[in-house]
This record gives structure tokens, sequence and C-alpha cells, in this order.
């Protein structure tokens, strides 16, 4: 997925160089430190898994597929969320 999608090669959130975790509820990568950040949240808020070893069903990567970091930024910009601080 990742080769595909220059986007999904930096963290979403932080912009660090090759990710090695997921938000599946989001379709996003991201570093390990804001992986913890997003475990924090709760599952029912970012489900985040590791890209080498956790196992995946079929649909946790097909809403990776479907997502992409590009595509979960275009969002937030749309809805006013990017660059907000919270």
């Amino acid at each position: 997925l990742r080769r595909n999608r220059p986007a999904d090669a930096k963290c979403v959130d932080c912009s660090a160089d090759r990710p090695e975790w997921a938000s599946v509820t989001n379709g996003v990568f991201l570093c390990l430190t804001c992986s913890g950040r997003h475990r924090g949240l709760g599952v029912h808020i970012s489900f985040v898994r590791s890209v080498t070893m956790d196992a995946w069903k079929p649909e946790q990567l097909r809403a990776m597929e479907l997502g992409g970091n590009e595509l979960f930024q275009h969002m937030l910009q749309e809805n006013g969320f990017l660059g907000s601080s919270f």
C-alpha cells in the first residue's frame, strides 16, 4: 500500500519517516510515538496495529486500502480540523 501512496511513507500526525504502525479506524499510518497517543484515545476512536508484528484481518486490510494519509488529511481539511489545536 505505502509504495503506491507517497503520503503513507510518513506519519500522518508528525511526518516522521517510515511509520510502522497504523490506525485501522482512520486508515492512516503512524510512527511509534504517535501510535502510543492513538492507543491512549481508546480503540473506539483509533484501533492501532503494527504494520509488521500484528496479524491483520481481511476487513482491516480493506480499511487501509480504502483510506490513506492523504485522503484522511483531505477530509480533515475539508471539515476545518487540519491546523487546529485541540
